[in-house]
């Protein structure tokens, strides 16, 4: 494992943008708040008793539910460190030169309303999503490479 001693100085820090974290938390949680009122409203829970195999299958789709509105927290503590050798990236350090090539690159997608950014590099794509300023931030430590 690379010690911090052999990435040189620390040129920049990039940390989680909070903001962007939590608004895009808000509206799933406002999203599913309005489909759960749509569902209520237009199908009343009866007063009998509800069958064993109903009640799992709402309970799992409440999981699922739950696990997609606050996906976006898992992101709270993400940060990209840019060093003289080198950068930790997804909790990971990496040197320059396994890196290679390192590119931005800005994703739409038809089932999203916002784009994804990814850090392209030749061993693998880092999303960058919620790292804030992770490109101004990688070409102020490299010197406006890109």
């Amino acid at each position: 494992m690379l010690e911090e001693k052999e990435l040189g100085r620390e040129l920049a820090r990039a940390q989680a943008d909070k903001g962007k974290i939590l608004l895009r938390t808000g509206m799933r949680v406002v999203l599913a708040g309005v489909i759960i009122l749509a569902g209520i409203r237009g199908n009343p829970p009866g007063r009998g008793p509800v069958s064993f195999l109903a009640g799992v299958l709402a309970a799992v789709i409440i999981l699922v539910a739950a696990a997609w509105v606050f996906w976006p927290l898992i992101h709270y503590r993400d940060f990209a460190a840019f060093y003289e050798n080198g950068a930790v990236l997804g909790q990971r350090k990496w040197r320059l030169e396994e890196l290679g090539e390192i590119s931005f690159q800005d994703v739409k997608s038809n089932h999203s309303l916002f784009t994804r950014t990814y850090l392209c590099t030749s061993v693998r794509k880092f999303d960058v999503t919620y790292i804030k300023d992770c490109k101004k931030n990688f070409n102020r430590a490299y010197g406006n490479i890109i």
